[in-house]
């Protein structure tokens, strides 16, 4: 999720940071390619409903509607699980402020890993 809020906020560190964090956990480079350019093909459909509900919240949290809630309940999430969610979106968001108000270029040793 961290990958994806920050290539959707443009956070080039934070992008490159955790998509290095995906291969180093064993995420295939075309996984990885759908957080940053195309959430819609990703499977299962609750991954990618968890994934486009933290890019919204990041992105604009004052438009998250009642479907958006009702959706990850649907794929058997529980409160706590989407306050967990809300929270992670508003982590995401804070380390791309950090990042990009300090010009953090991305490391070399990120496209190494």
């Amino acid at each position: 999720m961290f990958a994806a809020i920050s290539a959707d906020r443009k956070c080039l560190y934070c992008e490159a940071a955790h998509l290095a964090c995906c291969r180093m956990l064993g995420v295939d480079d075309g996984h990885s390619a759908k957080l940053s350019a195309n959430i819609e093909d990703i499977d299962p459909a609750k991954a990618r409903d968890i994934l486009k509900f933290g890019i919204k919240c990041a992105r604009d949290p004052q438009s998250l509607a009642k479907a958006d809630f009702d959706g990850l309940r649907a794929h058997g999430l529980r409160e706590s699980d989407i306050v967990e969610l809300i929270s992670m979106s508003a982590l995401a968001v804070y380390a791309n402020i950090v990042a990009d108000a300090t010009a953090v270029p991305p490391d070399e040793m990120f496209n190494q890993l």
